[in-house]
């Protein structure tokens, strides 16, 4: 019956060898179907990594936003120094950022910088109890923050200019609104302006009021000085009577 095995094998088919037997006895140790099986298990353990508790989960999302914004800021300092010139510049007002501004136009009075971030900071506060909390502190009501709105949407939509747009829009921001509280109420509604003279409350010789002053200081120190010493002599005269 030896022809039932030794018969030719198909094209493309493999043949698998027998596994060799050790010749020792079972051991009880696992086989490799045994183990095969067992793998898994263990692979859909490792799918389903352990529950973790609400503190933990808490750490794993603080650890992970502290990585992002660490990589943040590195990715951030390693473009500037990448932009930054090897080379010093001759300006050296571009190198002081509170040197003067080189023109003296009016324009030039007004900021033609502005952070986002900050804007967003004060829109934010202002919007929030705290921020009405401490307009009614200061002004007895609740003030409206759509100036701090339009701020914030201003350098959001002048992001992608070009420097010069975005200086001029910045600044134009600016010029109106110094105009806009420059022609507003002042102290001229609450107190009346002068129109004439005070009068000579203010003339005279102030030399010969100085020494007057100095004379009448020194006259009282005399006589506080005569008085002390009238009073000694009486408590001397007293004491002298008794014994």
């Amino acid at each position: 019956m030896g022809w039932l095995w030794k018969t030719p094998s198909k094209e493309g088919e493999s043949q698998t060898p027998p596994p060799a037997s050790s010749g020792l006895p079972d051991s009880g140790l696992p086989s490799a179907h045994t183990a095969h099986a067992s793998t898994p298990s263990s692979s859909a353990q490792a799918d389903h990594p352990p529950t973790l508790t609400r503190e933990e989960q808490a750490d794993a999302e603080w650890k992970k936003l502290i990585a992002s914004l660490e990589g943040d800021i590195s990715q951030k300092s390693h473009d500037k120094r990448r932009s930054t010139p090897e080379t010093p510049s001759l300006d050296t007002s571009s190198s002081n950022p509170h040197a003067p501004p080189n023109s003296i136009a009016p324009d030039s009075l007004y900021p033609d910088t502005m952070s986002c971030r900050s804007a967003f900071d004060y829109a934010f506060f202002c919007q929030s109890f705290g921020g009405q909390f401490v307009n009614v502190y200061r002004y007895g009501e609740l003030r409206s923050c759509s100036e701090h709105w339009s701020n914030f949407w201003l350098c959001m939509k002048t992001r992608t200019w070009g420097d010069e747009r975005r200086k001029e829009a910045i600044r134009d921001h600016y010029r109106k609104k110094a105009i806009k509280y420059k022609t507003g109420p002042s102290s001229e509604d609450v107190w009346d302006v002068r129109t004439e003279s005070i009068g000579e409350c203010f003339n005279g010789d102030f030399a010969a009021l100085e020494r007057e002053v100095k004379a009448a200081e020194e006259a009282a120190a005399a006589a506080a000085a005569s008085q002390k010493a009238a009073a000694a002599s009486a408590t001397a005269e007293a004491s002298s009577a008794s014994s």
